[in-house]
């Protein structure tokens, strides 16, 4: 299949992921993952969706960039030939376009906000995460590169920030997987997982490391993917292993999170990717159909993960003001967060995401052709 089209599958990964990851910081303030008894882990443990992300975005990456290995993905024993610099700045350029716009914008409608509120007198809480220096970090993008230990303006950016770092050094981890055989890339995997464990174990038994810490369980999830992608056509064409890869990922994944081993459910959720991956390289259905709603919610998840910040801000501001506690009026709380983040990622995605994006390809494709 094309290796640009879209996998409608991995798409709503993305919705599912996202809702996930909402959902988790929404409990943050109202605990209500206490009513599900043993299963409140599924919801406290919704931090494991960026894990998703980033073996998603490794995985993305490698699929619909091909031209970033050069010379090597088609060779069987090619010499060493890097991807020219005018490359790499191309892949960069694409890659800054799709983050950076809503980035900024998520970023102007906070100071905005924060500006206002003072000038009526409404500090925020912790003021100290919205500094100048703070805000320099993030306007740049490297607030998760190991000098913010916590969460910072638009907090939900930090893993944003890790990705970039991931799209920076990408060219040379996909030429250098690509060159060699598929054997090395399995081998890359084996060490990526094992290291997944180790940060598992050293951490107290869970992967939710962010901010200063965001890169070193980014990495290892980051090369996972990017393995996969090298590898899947070896595997595409076996229908049992997709279905058994997809049904195992499931089931492990749903039982690792409510038990609380986060290295398990991040295999399980390696799982059912790659899964998913083979089933469109072998040109077949979707395992989960075109689910039109979900899949919308897919292509929106971008806005929506980069918008919950505005509205928690919002919102807590307002309880503050009147002295009400989050969690007894849990579900003006729950709707106002669903309602506000809903509203301004879909501006977010058809105001800026969409038309930035379409410049910056347009742009980029005449640099590409250009003598």
């Amino acid at each position: 299949m094309n290796a640009k089209q879209e996998i409608t599958d991995l798409t709503i990964c993305r919705a599912v992921f996202a809702a996930w990851v909402f959902t988790y910081h929404v409990d943050l303030y109202l605990n209500f993952s206490a009513w599900l008894g043993p299963f409140a882990d599924l919801i406290r443990h919704g931090y494991l969706g960026v894990d998703g992300f980033f073996i998603l975005s490794g995985l993305i990456l490698a699929r619909v960039h091909p031209e970033v290995a050069g010379k090597a993905a088609r060779m069987l024993f090619p010499p060493f030939e890097l991807p020219s610099f005018k490359t790499m700045l191309l892949f960069w350029g694409k890659r800054l376009a799709r983050i950076y716009p809503v980035h900024l914008a998520t970023m102007l409608i906070l100071g905005a906000l924060v500006l206002a509120g003072l000038a009526h007198g409404w500090a925020p809480r912790d003021p100290g995460r919205f500094d100048v220096s703070s805000f320099l970090q993030n306007l740049f993008l490297v607030q998760g590169w190991g000098g913010a230990d916590q969460g910072t303006w638009n907090y939900p950016s930090w893993s944003v920030s890790t990705e970039w770092a991931g799209y920076l050094l990408f060219p040379i981890c996909w030429y250098l997987l690509s060159y060699f055989i598929p054997l090395v890339a399995i081998q890359v995997a084996i060490v990526g997982f094992v290291a997944m464990g180790l940060i598992f174990v050293v951490h107290g038994d869970n992967l939710n490391l962010t901010f200063s810490l965001g890169l070193v369980r980014f990495f290892p999830e980051f090369l996972i993917g990017i393995c996969t992608a090298r590898v899947v056509h070896l595997y595409a064409d076996f229908q049992m292993l997709r279905r058994g890869s997809f049904i195992l990922g499931l089931v492990l994944s749903i039982a690792s999170v409510a038990f609380g081993v986060d290295f398990a459910a991040v295999l399980g959720i390696w799982l059912v990717l790659f899964a998913f991956l083979m089933q469109a390289d072998a040109d077949c259905p979707p395992m989960l159909g075109q689910r039109p709603l979900l899949r919308r919610f897919g292509i929106l998840s971008y806005s929506f993960y980069m918008s919950f910040a505005v509205s928690e801000l919002l919102l807590s501001q307002w309880f503050r003001r009147e002295n009400w506690p989050p969690a007894s009026h849990g579900i003006l709380f729950a709707g106002g967060m669903l309602g506000i983040t809903v509203i301004l990622a879909i501006f977010l995605h058809f105001a800026v995401e969409t038309p930035c994006r379409r410049i910056a390809d347009r742009w980029l494709a005449a640099r590409a052709v250009s003598p």
